[in-house]
């Protein structure tokens, strides 16, 4: 009886430390990135400096839904084919996905996310009367690493495809987030 007694409480304690040490690792963040993104489609194809802001909300060290909003920059460049001239396309991304962590050691993880985005490429007048304004909602995917600085501040590492219709769009970018605890 007394043997019984004395395991309760053991196996109490078994049970709750894997719920406390999810707890650590469950938070929202929030962050902003910077990058390089390279644009192509059937007009341009070409690269500019992107940014943007992310947040979401992390269920567990393997699990995360993140939302995202992207400026990929003014991108300019020749058009195709060249008697169009030159021509500019300013395209911009809002989206959710889910991301899927792969911890390696204590502060440092792998990751992979794919979603939905909702885009908007806005061209310049010349590519406008050609093409029109463009919009939709696509798929986007990438992978990265990320390093814990500490159990608030991390830092990524990010590549992404984002789909625009008949366009890609890859971005290479750094990030940097707060998770609140």
């Amino acid at each position: 009886m007394k043997m019984t007694k004395a395991l309760i409480p053991a196996i109490a304690i078994a049970l709750a430390l894997p719920v406390a040490a999810n707890a650590a690792d469950r938070g929202f963040y929030l962050g902003g990135k910077v990058g390089a993104a390279s644009y192509e489609d059937r007009w341009i194809d070409e690269n500019d400096t992107s940014f943007g802001v992310y947040g979401g909300f992390r269920f567990n060290p393997y699990f995360a839904v993140e939302g995202m909003y992207t400026d990929f920059g003014n991108i300019r460049g020749s058009l195709t084919p060249p008697e169009l001239g030159r021509g500019s396309v300013e395209p911009r991304s809002f989206g959710v996905s889910a991301v899927g962590f792969l911890p390696i050691g204590n502060q440092f993880s792998l990751f992979a996310n794919a979603g939905l985005h909702s885009w908007e490429a806005d061209p310049d007048e010349r590519l406008r009367e050609v093409i029109g304004k463009r919009s939709s909602t696509d798929p986007f995917y990438g992978v990265g690493a990320q390093f814990d600085f500490n159990s608030n501040w991390s830092m990524r590492a990010h590549y992404q495809r984002f789909e625009f219709g008949d366009a890609d769009n890859d971005e290479i970018s750094l990030g940097l987030h707060y998770t609140f605890r």
